[in-house]
This record gives C-alpha cells, sequence and structure tokens, in this order.
C-alpha cells in the first residue's frame, strides 16, 4: 500500500533539482527505500510523525561491534578509548598504545600518552608508542597537543631511535626545516631534535640554519632554534654561524627576536669569534646604544660589557654616553648605564 508522502518544510538551494520525500515507495508491489533528494538544504523542523530522510534512505546498518562503537554523547576521546578497551577486556597499556597517534591529538589523551612514556619499564614498550607515531611526524609536530607526546620520545629513546623524525621531515624538502623552525609548536620539536640527537644526525637542520639565520633570527619562534644551534653547533658550526651574524648586525641589532640570538652568541662564542662580533656591534652607527633601549637588546648590551676590556670597553662607554639621555628615559637603559659607571668609572653618570 502506499504510504502517505512526508513533506518538510524546509528551504531548497536555489536552482537545485529536488524529490519529494517519502518514507516508503511502492516498487513493483516491494515496499523499498525511497532515493536520496538530489540536493536539500540543511534540515528545519520537522512536522509531528515525520523522520529525518537520512534515517530512511540509508541502508539499515549493522549492529555496531563492541570495537567501532559510536562515541556517547560528550564523550571525549580518551573516555571512548578506555570504554572501547573495557568491553573488548582489552588492558589500558594495551589500548593506549594501539591509540597512541589518536590519543595524542587530544588534549587529554596526550597526557596519557606522554604518561605512559615515563611509565615505560623498557625501551620495547617505548618504541611501540613511537611506532604509532612513524609516517605521521609533520602532523604531530604542528599539533597543540601532539608535539609534546613527540618530545617526549625524543627525550625517552636512544638517538638512533629518533631518526625516524629527521627523516620525515628531510623527505618534505629543505623548506620543511624552515617552516618547523617558525611553527609555534614545531619549533620545540627542533629544539629537543637538537639537544638530544647526534650531531650527525642535525647537521642538515644546522645547516639550514647557518643559511638561513638572519630571518630565522628575527622570527618570533625562529630566533630560539638559532640560539639553540649555537648551543649544539659544533665549533666549525658556530664559527660560521657567527660570522654571518656579524655581517648583519644593522638588521638584527634593531630587532627584539634577534637580540636573544646576539647575546646567547656573546655567550657561547670562543675567543676570536667573540671578540669579532663584539666588534661588529661597536662598529656598527648607534647598533649599541639601540639595543640598550629595548627588553632583549639591553641584556646583549650587558654580555657585551661582561666580555670586553680595555679600550674596547671605553669605547662602548663613550657611544652610550652619547645616547645618555635618552636611555635614561627608559628602565632598560637606566640598567646599561648603571652597570657601565660601575665597570668604568662615572665618566657616564655626569654631563
Amino acid at each position: 500500500v502506499m504510504q502517505a508522502p512526508c513533506w518538510f518544510p524546509q528551504p531548497v538551494v536555489s536552482g537545485a533539482f529536488v524529490v519529494p520525500f517519502a518514507p516508503h515507495m511502492q516498487v513493483q508491489g516491494v515496499v523499498a527505500p525511497c532515493p536520496q533528494p538530489a540536493a536539500v538544504a540543511s534540515p528545519g523542523p520537522l512536522r509531528p510523525g515525520c523522520v529525518a530522510p537520512q534515517a530512511q534512505c540509508l541502508s539499515r546498518p549493522a549492529a555496531p561491534s563492541p570495537e567501532a562503537s559510536a562515541p556517547e554523547a560528550g564523550e571525549t576521546t580518551l573516555a571512548r578509548v578506555l570504554r572501547e578497551a573495557s568491553v573488548r577486556g582489552e588492558a589500558r597499556d594495551a589500548a593506549i598504545v594501539r591509540h597512541a597517534l589518536e590519543l595524542s591529538h587530544d588534549r587529554d589523551g596526550c597526557h596519557v600518552v606522554q604518561k605512559a612514556l615515563d611509565e615505560a619499564k623498557s625501551d620495547e614498550a617505548r618504541l611501540a608508542i613511537a611506532g604509532a607515531l612513524r609516517g605521521n611526524v609533520w602532523e604531530v609536530a604542528r599539533c597543540p597537543h601532539a608535539n609534546h607526546v613527540l618530545q617526549r620520545i625524543i627525550v625517552s629513546v636512544r638517538p638512533s631511535d629518533c631518526q625516524f623524525v629527521i627523516d620525515e621531515i628531510a623527505a618534505r624538502g629543505v623548506e620543511a626545516l624552515g617552516k618547523l623552525a617558525q611553527h609555534k609548536y614545531a619549533y620545540r620539536v627542533m629544539q629537543r631534535l637538537l639537544e638530544q640527537l647526534h650531531p650527525w644526525q642535525v647537521a642538515p637542520v644546522v645547516e639550514h640554519v647557518i643559511a638561513d639565520c638572519v630571518a630565522l633570527s628575527m622570527h618570533r619562534f625562529g630566533t630560539y632554534i638559532v640560539q639553540h644551534a649555537l648551543a649544539y653547533g659544533s665549533e666549525e658550526q658556530q664559527a660560521r654561524l657567527l660570522g654571518t651574524l656579524a655581517g648583519c648586525i644593522h638588521q638584527l641589532s634593531r630587532n627584539n627576536d634577534a637580540c636573544m640570538v646576539l647575546d646567547q652568541a656573546l655567550a657561547v662564542g670562543v675567543g676570536l669569534n667573540q671578540a669579532a662580533l663584539a666588534q661588529a656591534i661597536l662598529d656598527c652607527d648607534g647598533a649599541l646604544a639601540d639595543m640598550a633601549h629595548t627588553r632583549r637588546g639591553h641584556v646583549a648590551v650587558l654580555s657585551l660589557l661582561q666580555l670586553v676590556g680595555g679600550d674596547v670597553l671605553e669605547r662602548a662607554g663613550l657611544q652610550l654616553q652619547a645616547r645618555r639621555h635618552s636611555l635614561r628615559s627608559t628602565r632598560f637603559g637606566r640598567v646599561v648605564l648603571s652597570a657601565v659607571t660601575q665597570q668604568i668609572g662615572g665618566q657616564i653618570a655626569g654631563e
């Protein structure tokens, strides 16, 4: 028997062909589900007794298995994974390993995975979790939650077992290193790689930093990667990096983020490289005083004053004296003037 159509009072996409919906249609004596409408806008309120088209137009699904149960209302990813594991009779630790990638991208789940790494009783257990992230390093490194799991893996396992991280990044081309170094989450992963891996493993990373050190130094996140390259690179890499920085003082000294790199360079540089960088700052007209006015720049100036002596220190004092009026108007400038007065006498304090 033909059942009465159940119409839906809703707007229709302009120009679309719409098939009127009926719960069932008589097809050669057989009651069959009706075809899916061609294009319908989002459904509005239903009349009493009507059923949503999706429920009728799709074939009846099989009863969901415990492994593929739909999430309950308001259920988090972590809660669903643990509930499904309980239904299967699966151990909690095994469920965490099996769903490590999914949990890593979850706000609560990422903490559970990190805890599992910390409490793992063997390298094999930690590598099982790391294995779940293989092939997904690019997405994981840029995730606000999963990046913490990847950092913990790099710290927890042997350097050789982290080679897959370097390989997956390198497979995306040299530009990928720069993108991750300037990403608000991924730069932390790059820091851990420089800290934990062997120099030969991170050599491609350091080489990219040297080649692009000026732009990275002036970037709010890239600056930390340049500082790490200075701290963890080889002496030969440090020397090349310092040489490049010394040639770009005019740009770097006027950027707040880059001043942190200059401070790090003055701290980790060796012998002639340190002296050459300090000399380059003094040779750049106005650079020293400009740095002394800023929050991060004045820290680099204090490092320089501690590093140099004799005629170089006196030269630095004279440059700051020439700008003493503007320096006194800022709290950072006053700190620098006080330090100079203590180191080379009262010639800066007076008019």
